[in-house]
């Protein structure tokens, strides 16, 4: 096995930064430009001290190891408080989770913190080996106000540190119930160690302080006070130049050039009330003079952006993804965050085991999945073959890190369709097999899974031909393998979601091989298709049509909640009518009801035209819960609904569905060349740079005002993205509070492929 193993590592890519055009991978953010940098930098109005750690006081354990006093190292003072744990257990966990916790509980009793909306304190931990070190907040409140997810908890924030150093650590509560508090947590988890890491964590704590500050916006439609929401990158040519305010900042605005200083245009500030509030809008869009500008209005002004080329705009947010990705490498030594991991993780099936270390993380808990693998690799695929003669270097990087990806997928592959679909490792191990730190993740034959993989496969076929004849030669051989796999399923199985996959996978295959038995089968999944779509209006009072059902019968409307793939109806309907252009009229006729409907919703979130989660039948809800989320929506009639999120419960973030459905709708805009439709589209790009309520760039390291990301063991990853903004228990509006945890703010490699997919369409 360890000869096994040393073979593969030997297989792996080349140097990252291999044209001299691309950045030296792994990317550092500018701190400056981070959410908390300005964090550090507010007015603190008023302070108290909780406590001081000269005692013991209100200060318990829990969990495995201990909590003492300490007077080895102090911030202030003379002691600290020490938290002292082993990084695991003597058995393997369960499930490929931690084995546990070990935390300092500060016991308050309920007490009403109501006027108080910030807690720090110091913290240095002494963790000799690690790359990297987080540490998590825990707040207790027994009153009423609850938190809007499922765990239990009030609130948890987790902070990345500086190891072996002082950190100061700030957490905004202003979202948390405050009224009954019962106690403050600060928790370490017992996710493993890397070999050579310490076994024993020491962490030491000084200084709790409550705080009153200006707490950051975090819930609602409205622009965060003080501030312009614009895109932080910049505006491409040809396309919308939008930027606005919730607050009065007077008549006119100013657009300057950011390196002269000169204004370029002086223009009026209209205020415009949508569905979701009113708003100061501000239109530079007739300028289209390349360069770096700033905009102006009243006392708010923002930092530097671009406007130029589509490409000159977002390459800088595509290297960033890229980035992301190879620093999600696992079964490969990245500097400063981790050495080559989880070569003692292995899939089982039938008395037979493969490692499957290699491909890449999927989020902030180390977990590994077949579908995002298969979809990451297509992206840079497709985003490649656009850029391979307009950027060249980029794009054999690109098509170098699929190749990484790709090759995880044909290696983790047992017999009759089972392979290594999912596997949760939320723990660093030591590379040993057999010792506590193991988990084997059982193979299953999903359908979804391997016709998703067989798209990859059967592009990866078509484009490493010539340059890598045998990777080309077996890559084909596996999707024609697994397009069968996926299609062997019962017809009362067949679902909307399987039929694009398979639509899509069909025709894939029919460009490699020219076999007409797959344009056959592709016509018979897109017919699937059509018989599921609304295709007359809903209701006599709903003039809505052109979504589509789980089935033909359509008793469901189809909706993601979290993860999605339903631009696979629609990009593969394009990719069959420009196939087969003679025989598209009803292809065609789909296409342009899909479009219809979003370019009638999309008006609901206007001025951010955030893609809304869609029409939603109240008859069909499963519980009082979910009906409650659909009532939070725009009332249509007395059974459907508007809804601007998701009908959602643990799994909360909507940058996953929005990201996905904009892919499908570019596409789909790009073939009717409907040019509004490319537009909502585009928005989708904007929201995630700083055209949000929050003003924040969701993507971390690009623009200003990013947030820190649930990326416990790997840290703050550039280029990465969360799963999304999400909405308070029920309501259905934007929630994007100072608190950095599971799920919804978790790094998910999810949204980061919809971005490469989306951005290919714009080049």
């Amino acid at each position: 096995m360890a000869i096994m193993i040393a073979a593969m590592i030997s297989c792996q890519p080349k140097t990252v930064n291999e044209g001299g055009d691309l950045p030296v991978m792994p990317m550092k953010a500018i701190y400056e430009n981070s959410l908390e940098y300005a964090w550090s930098q507010k007015k603190v109005r008023e302070s108290r001290l909780l406590s001081d750690m000269e005692t013991m006081g209100a200060w318990t354990h829990k969990g495995f190891g201990s909590l003492t006093l300490s007077d080895s190292k102090a911030y202030k003072g003379k002691f600290s408080l020490l938290i002292e744990s082993p990084t695991k257990g003597s058995e393997p966990p369960g499930g490929g989770r931690p084995w546990g916790i070990s935390s300092a509980f500060y016991k308050v009793e309920n007490e009403d913190w109501t006027d108080w909306n910030r807690i720090s304190f110091w913290i240095y931990p002494d963790l000799p080996g690690f790359k990297v070190v987080s540490i998590s907040t825990v707040f207790h409140n027994d009153g009423e106000d609850k938190s809007p997810d499922s765990y239990d908890r009030n609130g948890i924030n987790y902070q990345i540190l500086e190891n072996q150093k002082w950190n100061k650590v700030y957490w905004e509560i202003a979202h948390l119930g405050r009224e009954k508090v019962t106690g403050i947590e600060i928790l370490y988890r017992l996710q493993g160690n890397e070999l050579g890491a310490t076994e024993t964590v020491r962490y030491y704590i000084d200084e709790v302080i409550l705080e009153k500050v200006e707490a950051d916006h975090f819930e609602g439609w409205d622009v965060q006070t003080g501030r312009i929401a614009y895109n932080h990158a910049g505006y491409a040519k040809g396309y919308p130049k939008v930027a606005f305010v919730s607050d009065d900042v007077g008549q006119k605005f100013i657009l300057k050039d950011a390196v002269t200083g000169q204004t370029v245009k002086e223009g009026i500030v209209n205020r415009q009330t949508t569905p979701v509030g009113t708003f100061g809008m501000m239109d530079f869009s007739d300028v289209n003079v390349e360069g770096e500008y700033v905009l102006e209005a009243g006392k708010a002004k923002t930092k530097p952006f671009l406007i130029g080329s589509f490409l000159q705009v977002y390459r800088s947010s595509i290297l960033k993804n890229l980035n992301h990705f190879y620093t999600q490498r696992c079964g490969f030594a990245i500097p400063d965050i981790h050495d080559a991991c989880h070569l003692d993780w292995f899939s089982t099936y039938e008395g037979q085991s493969i490692p499957v270390h290699g491909g890449w993380h999927d989020a902030g808990d180390l977990s590994q999945g077949l579908v995002n693998t298969a979809e990451a690799a297509y992206s840079m695929l497709m985003l490649a073959e656009k850029l391979k003669k307009t950027d060249p270097v980029l794009s054999n990087r690109l098509l170098e890190e699929a190749e990484w990806g790709i090759s995880w997928m044909l290696r983790t592959r047992f017999e009759k369709g089972f392979r290594n679909v999912w596997s949760t490792k939320d723990m660093w191990t030591d590379g040993i097999h057999g010792t506590a730190d193991d988990w084997d993740s059982r193979a299953t034959n999903e359908p979804h899974a391997n016709l998703i993989s067989a798209t990859t496969e059967a592009a990866a076929a078509m484009i490493f031909k010539g340059k890598n004849e045998f990777f080309s030669t077996h890559a084909l051989k596996c999707a024609i393998e697994d397009y069968g796999f996926g299609t062997e399923i019962e017809p009362r199985r067949m679902t909307v979601e399987l039929a694009g996959a398979a639509l899509n996978a069909a025709l894939a295959l029919y460009e490699a091989t020219s076999d007409e038995t797959y344009k056959k089968a592709a016509i018979e999944h897109a017919g699937f298709l059509i018989n599921s779509q609304q295709q007359e209006d809903l209701d006599s009072n709903v003039p809505l049509k052109g979504f589509f059902y789980r089935t033909p019968e359509k008793t469901i409307i189809f909706h993601y909640p979290h993860r999605a793939h339903d631009h696979d109806f629609v990009v593969g309907l394009v990719r069959l009518s420009k196939l087969f252009p003679s025989e598209a009229t009803e292809w065609n006729k789909a296409l342009r009801l899909y479009a219809g409907y979003y370019k009638t919703i999309c008006d609901y979130t206007a001025p951010y035209y955030m893609i809304p989660a869609g029409v939603y039948d109240l008859a069909n809800m499963r519980n009082r819960v979910d009906s409650a989320q659909v009532m939070s929506g725009v009332k249509l009639n007395e059974r459907y609904y508007m809804k601007r999120f998701p009908v959602w419960g643990a799994f909360r973030g909507n940058s996953g569905t929005t990201l996905t459905t904009a892919k499908g709708l570019s596409v789909v805009g790009n073939y009717l060349q409907d040019k509004e439709l490319i537009e909502i589209a585009y928005h989708a790009l904007e929201w995630h740079l700083g055209v949000n309520p929050f003003t924040q760039s969701l993507i971390y390291g690009e623009g200003y005002l990013f947030a820190g990301q649930y990326s416990a063991m790997s840290g703050n990853l550039v280029g990465g993205m969360p799963v999304g903004v999400q909405t308070h228990f029920n309501r259905d509006e934007p929630y994007w509070p100072a608190e950095n945890c599971y799920n919804w703010k978790e790094i998910w490699v999810h949204p980061s492929l919809r971005w490469f997919m989306l951005t290919s369409d714009f080049l």
